[in-house]
């Protein structure tokens, strides 16, 4: 009965665990999870011992306390620059820790949940919607049209002024940007504010005609914001998408490019090749 109950406390404890890390993943904060694999001699840490490391330096769960507790956190922070899960084992003698021994520890790279906001849920933002969520995006909604709400799941649509969005609110890394409004105006505030927030982007497209763009590219220009890298305008690849539904296709193509780090022929470079030709 004992052994059945210390197996029971044991898998509360790496429910509890993997309980944490989903939220933390669905905030948009990659975490590290420490696992004690193996163990010789009296190591404090036993195995499938279990701790979550934060980039802040938090910690969840343990992994025995002490001198190896320390050492792993000190690892960890290693594991979430680099995104490389690794396995150390540490010689605790080595290490002049009394118990001795030896104790191997798995470092793995748990990186956020994808998510993408799109602002603007017209036709194409639907369309962008459904297809997101298809390929493992979580992925919300932001519009100041009530009207459309019934469009989505109740818990992906945010009602919202588009010149003073909730900024704060949005996830910390491993998110994409999709704006698609209904009006230039909003257009240009959304990426303004999305350009400024201090949040860091994985992309940012913006739909629109070329002279849209041009014209957005001054005005970020004059008002001594730079151009960063990440932006893509216009938005999606350059398939000849003409339906709100192709257009969603290129869109999310483009983004699934820039997620798995792959080159793409996207639209933007239309604007790349005529500035090059204007010179």
């Amino acid at each position: 009965m004992d052994k059945f109950q210390a197996i029971r406390r044991l898998l509360k404890r790496i429910m509890d665990i993997f309980k944490e890390i989903t939220a933390i993943m669905d905030s948009g904060t990659p975490c590290v999870l420490v696992t004690v694999i193996k163990t010789i001699g009296a190591s404090p840490g036993k195995t499938s011992f279990k701790m979550v490391v934060l980039p802040d330096g938090k910690t969840i769960g343990t992994v025995g306390g002490g001198d190896v507790e320390r050492m792993a956190l000190q690892e960890a922070l290693k594991v979430l620059k680099s995104e490389i899960p690794i396995l150390k084992e540490y010689d605790l003698d080595r290490l002049k820790m009394e118990c001795g021994g030896s104790i191997s520890l798995f470092y793995d790279f748990i990186p956020p949940e994808r998510q993408l906001l799109i602002f603007g849920g017209g036709h194409v933002g639907q369309a962008l919607y459904r297809i997101a969520r298809n390929v493992s995006f979580y992925t919300r909604v932001y519009d100041d049209r009530k009207s459309l709400k019934s469009q989505f799941e109740e818990q992906d649509f945010v009602f919202c002024n588009f010149e003073s969005l909730p900024v704060k609110m949005f996830p910390v890394s491993n998110s994409y940007v999709a704006i698609m409004t209904y009006n230039h105006k909003y257009d240009y505030a959304v990426l303004k504010q999305v350009l400024k927030c201090g949040k860091s982007f994985k992309y940012i497209g913006l739909i629109g005609s070329n002279k849209k763009v041009e014209a957005a590219h001054k005005k970020l220009l004059k008002e001594g914001i730079n151009i960063p890298d990440n932006l893509y305008a216009p938005i999606g690849l350059d398939i000849g998408a003409k339906t709100a539904e192709e257009i969603a296709v290129a869109i999310m193509g483009e983004i699934i490019g820039v997620a798995n780090k792959k080159e793409v022929d996207s639209m933007r470079k239309l604007i790349t090749r005529k500035t090059h030709e204007k010179r």
